[in-house]
C-alpha cells in the first residue's frame, strides 16, 4: 500500500511537472488522493457534466467565443494523475493574441474531490489555473508564459465562470 501511494504521489508530480502546474502549498499528494468509486462518466468515458461544459471541447469553445484564440483540445493518452483518478487530460493552447508560447491543458475531473485534490499539487508547482466544479484549464508556466498566464487567467475566468487558483 505505501508503494502504491509513493507511486501515485511520484505519477503526480511528474503529471503536473511536464502539464506546467504548481503550487506555493506543501501538501503532501499522496495523502490526498481522492476516491473514484462514485465517478461519474458519460458514455464516451468522459467525465459527466463538468460544471456545464460536457467536453474540453466545449471549454474550448466557450473561450474562442469571448474571442481568444484556441486551438483544438487533444487528448493525452499519457499515465498521470488526471487519469489515475478517472479523469481525462488534455492538451490545447489559448491565448488573446498577446502571449508567450505554451501549452495548455484541460483536466476534466471525474468528480469536485479530485480536482479538490489537484488544486494544491497545481499550486505547489507555480501553476496557473482556473477552476469550477469538477474541470481546470491549466496555464502554461515556463519561463515568460507565466507572466502572460497570470495576466490572462482572469479572461478565462469570466468566459468560463470559474476561479482563478495560483
Amino acid at each position: 500500500m505505501r508503494t502504491r501511494t509513493i507511486t501515485a504521489g511520484i505519477i503526480a508530480v511528474l503529471a503536473l511537472t511536464l502539464t506546467a502546474c504548481g503550487s506555493d502549498d506543501s501538501s503532501d499528494p499522496a495523502d490526498t488522493k481522492p476516491s473514484t468509486a462514485n465517478a461519474k462518466t458519460d458514455p464516451s468515458g468522459s467525465p459527466a457534466e463538468a460544471d456545464g461544459y460536457d467536453s474540453a471541447q466545449d471549454i474550448a469553445d466557450a473561450l474562442k467565443a469571448v474571442g481568444l484564440t484556441v486551438t483544438t483540445p487533444e487528448e493525452n493518452t499519457e499515465q498521470t494523475y488526471i487519469s489515475e483518478v478517472g479523469g481525462k487530460a488534455y492538451t490545447f493552447t489559448v491565448t488573446d493574441g498577446d502571449q508567450a508560447p505554451g501549452e495548455a491543458g484541460i483536466n476534466l475531473f471525474p468528480n469536485p474531490e479530485a480536482l479538490a485534490a489537484w488544486v494544491p499539487l497545481s499550486k505547489q508547482f507555480g501553476g496557473v489555473a482556473v477552476t469550477a466544479d469538477n474541470w481546470a484549464v491549466s496555464l502554461p508556466t515556463d519561463g515568460a508564459a507565466r507572466d502572460d498566464s497570470v495576466r490572462l487567467a482572469p479572461k478565462v475566468a469570466d468566459a468560463l465562470d470559474g476561479t482563478v487558483q495560483q
